[in-house]
């Protein structure tokens, strides 16, 4: 019965590491993807105000 249950828990717990990665990755990538494009836009804004207050000299 220890067996049996040791067995159970241990593949349990396997599935449940790899699912946890998954999900890690998932959250990662999200992030990632998220991310990036805010960046693009910041830098976008930073530039534009930039060459506005040049204009404006």
């Amino acid at each position: 019965m220890k067996r049996k249950l040791l067995i159970l828990g241990s593949t349990a717990g396997i599935l449940l590491l790899l699912l946890l990665k998954a999900v890690y990755r998932l959250i990662r990538l999200g992030w990632f993807l998220l991310a990036y494009p805010l960046l693009g836009a910041v830098l976008a804004v930073i530039v534009s105000l930039f060459v506005l207050w040049l204009l404006w000299r």
